[in-house]
């Protein structure tokens, strides 16, 4: 184990941040459960995105409503805003008591984390909460960016998704936690996953990247009792592991097949060294050693990425020593607002980044 203080610069807002990231995983992670069950019956909720919306609603609101209570100067840009939610309509409604019906379970199994980030009891106060999300960021101050379901279909699927938080002060990530309720300890491959179940990923500037299960305990694990973590030095393309999203439509997979063959990936075993995964989950897969490279072409010249996708991921990789970037090889710039300014990501080791990017390029440019 480390030996990092417990009294270091982000020590209050590691645990805060901590708590509220277990408190939103136990919900989300139950919602998904019953989600599951439904799908295991038969039911058909293919079309229905309730549960999700529900999730996303009251993850957000308890995670601004702990951020709000310890830090009331700070903004918070997240996804979501109760305006739907209060429009009187009868699905706002059935929504609405729903929120509320999971928040009042969620907080009775945490009812000991109280004193350190509340409760909320009201409808009033969980619309205020979600609304607290509606900062735009900036290069200038402190902020949090959040996104309370990272990984929707993910969620819906009942594969890979993310509770994901981050402090960014003056444009740079110092933060990042995230909770994967159903990612395991060990990933190889897509079909080899193995070792506990759900886990709890941070990162603080200049202090390392830690893992420790999610779910083992219902109290706060600081950084010297969690187990470090460290991207690998990888550079042989037959040993090279690329992680990259399940849905075609958030990145290029066709571009990013070239790449790999530009990388010297044998067409025979490229299957074997891609792993497809929803969320956030690639970042904690990617900084726990399990794989090498994480790619995310951009779909279209003009799309852009949301700095909650992507936040907390970026200082989880950075102080695992990897290094992000876009696909011209430039950081991440997390003071533009709520929308990166950077054509794509490349995630990857630090011994073969430079390689990757030159790939990238030669396969984009051509």
């Amino acid at each position: 184990m480390s030996s990092i203080p417990s009294d270091h610069k982000y020590a209050h807002e590691l645990k805060i941040a901590t708590l509220a990231v277990k408190r939103a995983s136990i919900l989300t992670k139950s919602l998904g459960d019953s989600i599951s069950v439904t799908r295991t019956s038969g039911s058909q909720i293919k079309d229905d995105k309730s549960p999700v919306t529900v999730g996303d609603y009251a993850s957000q609101a308890l995670i601004n409503h702990a951020l709000k209570l310890n830090f009331p100067q700070d903004e918070i840009v997240g996804e979501e805003d109760s305006d739907s939610l209060k429009d009187g309509s009868e699905e706002a409604n059935r929504l609405s008591s729903k929120i509320l019906e999971i928040l009042e379970d969620v907080q009775q199994k945490t009812v000991n984390w109280k004193s350190d980030i509340g409760e909320l009891k009201d409808l009033e106060s969980v619309y205020t909460s979600i609304d607290l999300g509606n900062s735009e960021g900036g290069s200038k101050g402190r902020f949090w960016a959040l996104d309370p379901i990272d990984g929707t279909k993910g969620f819906l699927r009942g594969d890979q998704f993310a509770v994901c938080l981050a402090l960014i002060e003056d444009g740079q990530v110092v933060l990042g936690v995230i909770g994967c309720p159903n990612l395991a300890e060990k990933v190889v491959s897509n079909t080899n996953m193995t070792g506990t179940k759900g886990g709890l990923y941070s990162a603080v500037k200049g202090l390392g990247a830690y893992y420790t299960p999610l779910f083992d305990t219902n109290e706060f694990v600081p950084l010297a009792k969690q187990e470090p973590i460290k991207m690998t030095q990888e550079t042989s393309p037959s040993k090279l592991v690329v992680l990259e999203g399940v849905e075609k439509g958030h990145s290029s997979h066709s571009t990013q097949s070239q790449i790999k063959a530009h990388l010297g990936f044998s067409e025979e075993t490229v299957q074997s060294q891609t792993i497809n995964l929803d969320s956030q989950a690639k970042y904690c897969v990617l900084a726990k050693g399990s794989a090498d490279i994480y790619l995310r072409l951009p779909i279209s010249d003009t799309y852009r990425e949301k700095i909650w996708d992507h936040a907390a991921g970026n200082v989880l990789i950075t102080e695992s020593g990897g290094g992000v970037c876009d696909i011209e090889g430039k950081e991440l710039n997390f003071g533009n607002g709520r929308y990166l300014h950077s054509k794509g990501v490349i995630a990857a080791n630090k011994a073969v980044l430079g390689r990757v990017i030159s790939s990238v390029k030669a396969v984009v440019n051509k």
